[in-house]
């Protein structure tokens, strides 16, 4: 370590290890001579750090910040070519400097000569305590270079408009796939992205005069005849324009399914009477947007009775994650727009939604929790900060876990919906 700052010369340094470890000093320096004479750099790295100064519309400086004696620089200088060292637009050394990280005084000093704002810095290092040092000036940081190209993007990139892009570039065509890439054409993740921007060119939807089918396309992991559903038809009144007069009779339809328990079923066919907790959290959303939220009493009871004994907390047949239970909830609140509902599930759902705050979930998980927690004015830094950190090169966020085929036991995910959940997220936290 004095090495390093500079306290010893090199004879020095050799002299005190040899002597530790009880070997020669000259056969030490003949090592460390064939080590400096060998040593490569990263090319690859290189190439990470030129494409993010090329970023369009940002100016970034690339600062190497390292710990390492006068006289290992020099050699370096020497054996490393220009191609290296043009890449930085400065270089601090613990040599240059008298002290190492992760001493505070190291990263106070870089900041100067570099006359770079904490909130605006940003270190990569593969030694936490490094990393920590640097985050406690209010520097941003990263252990570790794996994913080093999506981790710098993210940090120079306004995640809104990469999102977006990713959006419109991909528009028409994010389809549903399994865990293991199958292809599936079906409404409902169009209809959640048209829910979230509300913007028609980024989906491929056909409007059908009545009741709508989760699958577009073929069916697949399911029965080969499968029904219009209660979930499809729900989610689509909300998120697309009805005319009262045509989302009434459709609602009229549903009400003559509801069963025994006051409950609807998953589907427009009796001879399939499963219920879902989410489809019907989801149906009632429908019927509170156009003011008839009254009209199923018993089930608004069943999910007041889930909420409040958080028995949502291992997700339903179709919906792994309890963040659809609480992201429904706020849906409910938002497009009901009743004061007594309001006055009856708010404080609840705002005290599940905290003791959600920082737990771990994938991309899709986190948009939903964050739009959530933003309907009740819950501040969610852990999960933004989370959420943003995950975008993926291009701009969109992953697939995820979104909903489950059960007898096949098929997980599907869709980057569309994923992507879009975290735009409006993070749009709404910015504003």
């Amino acid at each position: 370590m004095e090495y390093e700052v500079g306290k010893l010369t090199e004879q020095e340094c050799f002299a005190r290890v040899a002597d530790l470890f009880g070997f020669d000093a000259k056969d030490l320096e003949a090592v460390v001579l064939e080590l400096r004479a060998t040593l490569p750099y990263d090319p690859q790295m290189l190439s990470v750090f030129r494409a993010v100064k090329r970023t369009p519309g940002v100016k970034v400086k690339v600062v190497l910040i390292t710990n390492i004696p006068q006289g290992e620089y020099r050699a370096l200088r020497e054996r490393w070519d220009e191609a290296f060292w043009s890449t930085f637009d400065h270089i601090v050394t613990s040599g240059e400097v008298g002290v190492r990280k992760p001493s505070l005084q190291f990263y106070r000093h870089a900041l100067r000569v570099t006359r770079s704002s904490p909130q605006h810095s940003l270190v990569v290092d593969d030694r936490p305590e490094n990393v920590l040092a640097a985050m406690s000036l209010g520097m941003r940081g990263y252990v570790g270079t794996d994913s080093i190209a999506r981790v710098l993007g993210n940090f120079t990139g306004d995640p809104v408009e990469r999102g977006l892009a990713f959006l419109r570039k991909n528009a028409g065509k994010l389809y549903s796939t399994t865990e293991d890439g199958d292809s599936i054409e079906e409404n409902y993740a169009q209809l959640l992205i048209l829910e979230a921007l509300n913007d028609r060119t980024l989906v491929d939807l056909q409007r059908p005069p009545g009741l709508w089918n989760f699958f577009s396309g073929r069916p697949k992991y399911t029965s080969q005849k499968y029904p219009d559903d209660f979930d499809t038809t729900s989610l689509a009144l909300v998120a697309m324009e009805y005319e009262p007069e045509a989302a009434h009779p459709i609602l009229d339809e549903m009400l003559k399914h509801v069963n025994e328990d006051g409950l609807v079923p998953i589907y427009f066919d009796k001879s399939r009477p499963r219920v879902d907790a989410v489809i019907s959290l989801n149906t009632l959303v429908a019927f509170g947007k156009y003011g008839r939220g009254n009209e199923l009493p018993e089930m608004l009871n069943w999910i007041e009775q889930i909420l409040l004994h958080r028995a949502y907390i291992y997700g339903t047949r179709y919906y792994p994650s309890p963040e659809w239970f609480l992201y429904y909830m706020s849906r409910l609140l938002t497009h009901s727009k009743d004061p007594v509902l309001s006055e009856r599930f708010e404080a609840l759902l705002a005290s599940r939604l905290v003791e959600r705050v920082g737990v771990v979930g994938d991309a899709f998980c986190l948009g939903m929790r964050l739009l959530a927690c933003q309907s009740l004015g819950i501040q969610n830094h852990p999960d933004r900060e989370r959420l943003t950190s995950i975008q993926q090169a291009d701009g969109g966020w992953e697939p995820s876990a979104m909903y489950i085929f059960p007898t096949a036991k098929k997980t599907v995910g869709n980057r569309g919906p994923t992507t879009a959940l975290a735009v409006k997220a993070l749009l709404q936290a910015a504003q």
